[in-house]
């Protein structure tokens, strides 16, 4: 549940730190960015509350909260598609390298997520998993900070 809640405290930091950079070249592009650590952030308080309260909850309840979940990180994965979408990707800038290592951390953390580990009671492989996230998070936030909206969207 904490790391959770931690993972949902970083995206909400790096939503509101790409909120500043809203401004004519990046209006559609960060915005969807902005979107996604939005709804990543949502995405993980709502995660950490099911995985934290399970005994404290009806099965119906324990059942929305994870359904709310999974419409939150198709939401957040949209927002991420989008704000690709509406970007003029660039190498020069470090945006591809940035969206790469996000990507390929992303890919490690699920891996990790499936491999079962765990470490003491209350340690194991989603907490592992929810760690790495935090760090392929940062390098999605880094790709936003240096995208611009590709030309002919109107300013």
């Amino acid at each position: 549940m904490l790391t959770d809640y931690a993972m949902a405290l970083a995206c909400f930091v790096f939503a509101a730190r790409l909120a500043r950079l809203i401004g004519p070249r990046t209006k559609v592009s960060v915005w969807f960015w902005c979107a996604a650590f939005v709804a990543t952030g949502i995405a993980a308080a709502i995660g950490g509350s099911f995985h934290g309260f399970v005994t404290y909850l009806e099965p119906g309840t324990h059942r929305s909260l994870w359904n709310l979940t999974m419409g939150a990180i198709g939401a957040a994965g949209a927002f991420m598609a989008a704000g690709v979408h509406a970007a003029y990707i660039r190498r020069e800038d470090g945006t591809v390298r940035w969206l790469i290592l996000g990507i390929l951390v992303t890919i490690a953390g699920g891996i990790v997520q499936q491999s079962g580990i765990r470490r003491g009671e209350h340690f194991n492989h989603n907490d592992v998993y929810h760690l790495i996230q935090i760090v392929g998070l940062y390098f999605f936030f880094r790709c936003a900070q240096t995208v611009r909206d590709r030309p002919g969207i109107p300013a």
